[in-house]
């Protein structure tokens, strides 16, 4: 049962994520409140639908490194958190490029630039893969069956996310973008 309510709390946040990215929501959501709306509406669902998800892993011992370490394997801890660290450094580095409120601009009143300055050059979704980076680190750090479900259903989410923005793209871009797919790896870089 507690894995059910995990798939339904990933669930929750991934309907929410992709829903507001459409195209069409976006859109509507952009001429009622502009983009700065949109950017805020974003950031806020997101941040309640993955707090909701996040709440279904509860009940893992947080704090089983004071309570309990004859536990810990330093190993998995060491990599969990290298993997979270790297992560950080991913998103940070993508958030120079692009914000939401730059995504918000993807309209088709108007064609905005496609964004392939950064690591934007080498990686086409360096965000998807901070994430990625980051649940399989959560995994890693948090080894218990609730966490560990929680970042596999979280990972799978991501990677039918980054599909979906995929074709948003290049339905958006058309052969800028195809030629972009030729330069850039797509959450991995492309090795030249």
């Amino acid at each position: 049962m507690e894995f059910i309510v995990i798939g339904v709390g990933v669930s929750i946040f991934g309907i929410q994520h992709s829903g507001l990215s459409s195209l069409r929501v976006k859109n509507y959501i952009i001429d009622r409140w502009g983009k700065s709306g949109y950017a805020n509406i974003f950031k806020a669902t997101s941040i309640i639908t993955l707090v909701i998800a996040g709440l279904t892993m509860w009940g893992s011992d947080w704090l089983y490194f004071a309570s309990s370490p004859e536990i810990v394997n330093i190993l998995l801890v060491s990599c969990g958190a290298i993997l979270i660290l790297i992560s950080a450094v991913l998103a940070r580095a993508a958030a120079r490029v692009i914000s939401v409120t730059t995504v918000a601009d993807m309209r088709t009143d108007r064609m905005p630039e496609l964004v392939t300055d950064g690591i934007y050059s080498r990686i086409r979704h360096p965000l998807y893969l901070a994430t990625v980076l980051m649940l399989m680190g959560l995994a890693l750090l948090y080894p218990f069956p609730r966490v560990i479900a929680f970042s596999l259903g979280m990972i799978f989410y991501t990677l039918i996310g980054s599909i979906l923005e995929e074709r948003k793209l290049i339905h958006h871009y058309g052969r800028a973008y195809l030629e972009y797919k030729k330069q850039a790896g797509f959450i991995l870089p492309k090795i030249r």
